[in-house]
């Protein structure tokens, strides 16, 4: 039976550090190996901020909160009530952020992953979110960071200096790192 639990802010300010001791944090000067999964989740949220100008780079830090709180859920069966902390802000950021990498989220990256991956199998989910977990986590850190330096919407500025000029469209993508002899996908280019 799964557990239920409320989320409060406690809870939602320790997931990050609770994650990073599991799963690691992304050191300085990998970023390289990470670069389309991080490309993907920030092109993602930029998409979403371009939408909505007034959705601040703020409200990223509680979606990439909530949505470790949702990957510690799956792994732990927890069910978490994120009622509280829910809003349109957060809410379209996180969205944004699980169709990246979340197939309990996303049915399209579940169809990719194909019937073979085991979405009960606490091992198999580790192995999967591992990257999203590190990313998400660099992502936070970045967010922080670019606050602190250019103010309330800092992250994106950076993020339209860096990639703005790549991003044309506002359609939400994923990316999956898959093993090429355990998937057969068509690739279209």
């Amino acid at each position: 039976m799964m557990k239920q639990l409320r989320v409060n802010n406690y809870k939602m300010e320790k997931i990050a550090d609770k994650m990073s001791k599991k799963f690691g944090k992304i050191k300085k000067g990998e970023e390289a190996i990470y670069s389309l999964e991080l490309f993907t989740m920030e092109s993602n949220l930029l998409k979403i901020h371009r939408k909505y100008p007034n959705y601040n780079s703020r409200k990223v830090i509680e979606a990439i909160n909530i949505f470790l709180l949702k990957i510690d859920g799956y792994l732990n069966d927890i069910e978490y009530d994120f009622s509280r902390q829910l809003d349109d802000a957060n809410k379209a950021y996180l969205e944004a952020l699980q169709t990246c990498c979340d197939p309990f989220f996303n049915e399209e990256l579940k169809a990719v992953l194909g019937e073979d991956f085991d979405l009960t199998d606490k091992t198999t989910l580790e192995e999967f979110f591992t990257n999203p977990v590190m990313c998400l986590i660099r992502i936070k850190e970045s967010v922080e960071l670019w606050n602190n330096e250019w103010g309330i919407n800092g992250y994106f500025k950076f993020l339209e200096n860096q990639m703005g000029n790549m991003i044309k469209s506002d359609e939400l993508k994923f990316t999956v790192k898959v093993d090429p002899d355990k998937v057969d996908i068509d690739l279209e280019l």
